[in-house]
């Protein structure tokens, strides 16, 4: 029986398909003729409470599996693609976070229904991010 989540965690959706594009015009600037083409799907956009070192805001990008990756200190995070027949390999393309916000979708998302329900693993994955994107004390469970 799957754990109740915690609700009112929001970030917002990333666009895959459009970033699907940047993606690719990444991969041929680094690779020429020699890439091939990636996806990116859909992703939640958050905002952590952890705050970089000039005090802003850090965010992170999180999929529906609630693996996620969190904003560098260059101001950049992780984009996850899929490349090859049935996003066989994964790969990877660094984006700065003003970028991403340009592929937001402006529907805000509880992380709660955004991670897929499929055992304690991705429960567990979800009540993380929940947690990196509250102060601490707000995730005491009683």
């Amino acid at each position: 029986m799957p754990r109740e989540r915690k609700k009112g965690f929001f970030g917002q959706t990333i666009n895959g398909q459009e970033i699907t594009k940047l993606a690719n015009q990444i991969y041929a600037l680094q690779y020429g003729k020699d890439y091939t083409e990636c996806k990116v799907d859909d992703l939640l956009f958050v905002t952590l409470h952890e705050k970089d070192d000039f005090g802003n805001n850090k965010y992170a990008l999180i999929c529906t599996e609630g693996v996620g990756w969190v904003q560098d200190e260059y101001g950049c995070i992780e984009v996850p693609t899929n490349i090859g027949p049935m996003g066989m390999w994964n790969g990877r393309v660094f984006v700065s976070v003003d970028v991403i916000k340009q592929y937001l979708v402006r529907e805000e998302t509880d992380i709660a229904d955004y991670v897929r329900v499929f055992g304690d693993r991705l429960d567990n994955n979800c009540f993380l991010w929940q947690s990196k994107m509250s102060v601490p004390s707000d995730m005491v469970i009683a």
